[in-house]
């Protein structure tokens, strides 16, 4: 793996930051037009993605691509084709399909690009990295990070709750969140890249209204809603156990005599 320039607990310190540096924007921001909003943010998350991009030297994780194993391929193509290319492209031709309605689609188009840069750069990108030092004893070092990265990602949607979001919808969008980190957090081990996490967590947010009310007023039936988000949860751990083994059978090759 390619090392960085600070150590886990900086880049910690650092996210923590971003965090707080974000909310200050938010208040700042408050009460202002969509498009000013919008402008804002992508602004914060363009020089966030920059320092990120200095601190990590690159938006790569290792000098080359990990080949994956028979096993690991399969639920791969489960993983990647069956669960997450379906929830992934239904949403974004559903939100296409609204988005050419929408009378604020600039706005909405830049505060998309601000959370898939700002939110990818700072867990997928520094808190990951952090994780990755973190736990780089642990046998299945790439599945703790990744999950470990996921929850922050569903707890940073807990800030939600600050802009008068109900408490279920939002423990919802939580859960989902960390579900999808982790699903973030496969793509961007397979892929060794941001750039296609960016682009789909952007897509994934372009929808009408964004940039004017980022909250969620609806809940889906408890039942279905943990069935759903539990089978994927399972087989994005599957998959990410298969990355760890490829991972380490990939390095003893490279050690070996």
């Amino acid at each position: 793996m390619i090392k960085n320039k600070l150590s886990w607990g900086k880049e910690f310190w650092l996210a923590a930051l971003f965090l707080i540096l974000l909310m200050g924007i938010e208040f700042s921001v408050k009460g202002s037009g969509p498009l000013l909003r919008g402008g804002v943010r992508l602004l914060f998350a363009l020089v966030v993605a920059g320092i990120i991009f200095y601190v990590l030297g690159t938006t790569k994780i290792f000098t080359r691509r990990i080949k994956l194993s028979t096993f690991a391929k399969i639920w791969g193509f489960i993983f990647g084709i069956c669960i997450g290319g379906l929830f992934i492209l239904l949403n974004i031709l559903g939100h296409s399909a609204m988005m050419m309605q929408s009378n604020t689609w600039i706005a909405d188009t830049l505060m998309a690009l601000s959370a898939g840069i700002f939110e990818e750069f700072l867990c997928r990108g520094l808190l990951l990295s952090a994780f990755l030092s973190l736990f780089e004893k642990l046998k299945y070092q790439f599945t703790a990070a990744a999950l470990a990265s996921g929850i922050f990602f569903g707890l940073f949607h807990l800030m939600n709750l600050t802009s008068g979001q109900g408490l279920l919808e939002t423990l919802q969008q939580a859960i989902y969140a960390f579900v999808i980190g982790a699903i973030f957090a496969s793509i961007r081990l397979t892929t060794n890249s941001l750039v296609r996490v960016i682009l789909i967590h952007a897509l994934i947010d372009w929808q009408p209204g964004i940039s004017v009310i980022h909250t969620v007023d609806m809940m889906t039936p408890w039942p279905i809603f943990s069935a759903v988000w539990g089978i994927i949860l399972v087989i994005a751990v599957i998959f990410l156990v298969a990355f760890d083994s490829s991972y380490r059978h990939a390095s003893e090759l490279t050690t070996s005599p």
